[in-house]
């Protein structure tokens, strides 16, 4: 026969000793034997396993709560790359296109603003005509001029590509650029009066619009609120 020894407090003998009585043992050594061959004891040390048993099934719940809402960034993200690699080949595609594509006799010549910065570029000491001179200032005046035969050189000027406005006073020359901007910012001024319409031109377009308003050659249109010329 084995033996068992148990140390307790006097507190915890007369709690053990209560529970006995209240069991209906009159032998503490049989209630003790009761409580430790009882079939409840094995649940008692079943119970971890449950417990990890547990564990498990709410982390697998876990992971599959997780996984479903990585799933919709997952495929936006797969979608997303294929995308950019669509555009890639595309690009590689133009590009190889561009490389191959031969250069035609047009593409060969200068560019307006090519020709214009070559022109810009005469040898010092090469004597500018009149219209090089008229292409550099943008607009000039006759009154402006110290001519001996101004017929003569606004005749030139015309046949070389100026625009010539004639005002009961005098001529003015306008070179074709600078005729169209100037045009082309009229029709942008929405208000009637004269004078914020001229602080929304640069200086030589300032001067030009004052001459033509009080020559009656610019108008403003009630209906269409621009400015109107009338040459």
């Amino acid at each position: 026969m084995k033996i068992i020894y148990i140390k307790l407090t006097d507190e915890e003998y007369k709690e053990l000793e209560e529970k006995a009585r209240k069991e209906g043992y009159v032998l503490m050594t049989d209630y003790i034997k009761a409580i430790l061959f009882s079939p409840h004891s094995s649940e008692a040390y079943s119970l971890p396993q449950n417990v990890n048993d547990l564990v498990s099934q709410i982390t697998s719940r876990l992971e599959r709560k997780v996984q479903d809402l990585i799933n919709p960034f997952t495929s936006q993200f797969e979608d997303l790359k294929k995308r950019i690699a669509e555009i890639v080949e595309r690009i590689d595609e133009l590009e190889s296109k561009i490389e191959s594509k031969p250069i035609t006799k047009e593409e060969r010549l200068p560019q307006p603003s090519q020709r214009k910065s070559f022109e810009s570029t005469k040898k010092e000491g090469e004597k500018k005509t009149a219209i090089d001179i008229l292409n550099e200032q943008g607009v000039v005046f006759e009154s402006e001029l110290k001519l001996k035969n101004a017929d003569a050189y606004f005749s030139k000027l015309e046949r070389e590509g100026a625009r010539i406005i004639y005002t009961e006073k005098e001529r003015i020359a306008l070179s074709q650029e600078f005729f169209d901007k100037f045009i082309d910012k009229l029709k942008e001024i929405k208000s009637p009066d004269p004078a914020e319409a001229e602080s929304k031109l640069d200086p030589k377009e300032a001067k030009l619009f004052k001459r033509l308003v009080s020559e009656g050659l610019i108008i403003f249109d009630g209906e269409t609120k621009t400015w109107k010329p009338l040459f």
